[in-house]
Parts: C-alpha cells; structure tokens; sequence
C-alpha cells in the first residue's frame, strides 16, 4: 500500500492505493502515527484507490479514529467502495465512520463543523 499526505489546512488528507493487508495495515498505522505526532488531528482517509481492506485493517482505522476523537480530533472517510462499505457493515463498523463520495466533500465537512 502506498500513503500521499496532503494538507488542506487545518485538515490532513491520506491518499491510500493498493491493498490494506499484513503490509498494507502497517503503512496506514504509521500514517496515522505520523499525523498524530505533527499534531494533525482532523483527517480525511481517501479510500478511492483501495482494492482490499482486511478485517485487521478495520481494526486500524477503528484504533485510528479511537486515538483522534482522545486527542479532540477525528477521522472521516472518502471514496468508500462497495466492497469496503459491505465489509465495514458486516464487521458492525458502518455507522461509526462518517463517510463521503469525494475527498472535497470530507475537508468541507470539517469547515463546516467549525
């Protein structure tokens, strides 16, 4: 799996492609630990080039949005595709993530909530 990071002001955006497997998940946990470390709370996670998610790397984008929310930030998602979106229902997880058809529509979001 590969991560682009992107800042957007106050928002960071993680652009994913490739499969969030074994490699994949510990990519995305050191993205996510590197965002934290700068102290970047507010994220968008892109799923749009995604092509697999395992049920660990749920587990990481859970623990991910746990960390965010503790820290007074929080952890939405973009791009979602069927796949992923019957998987995160059939693990209990799809109302939990605030999802959104475009990455644009996901920084506005926080705008907005400001």
């Amino acid at each position: 799996m590969k991560a682009e990071r992107l800042e957007s002001g106050a928002v960071t955006v993680l652009r994913l492609e490739g499969e969030i497997d074994e490699g994949g998940m510990n990519e995305l946990r050191q993205s996510l630990l590197g965002c934290m470390r700068d102290q970047r709370c507010n994220l968008v996670v892109n799923l749009s080039g995604i092509t697999f998610v395992s049920y660990m790397g749920v587990g990481v984008l859970m623990e991910g949005l746990r960390v965010l929310r503790a820290h007074g930030g929080d952890l939405k998602l973009s791009g979602v595709n069927l796949y992923t979106e019957r998987l995160f229902r059939m693990v209990g997880v799809g109302r939990i993530f605030e999802t959104y058809d475009g990455e644009d529509q996901a920084v506005i979001s926080y705008r907005q909530a400001a």
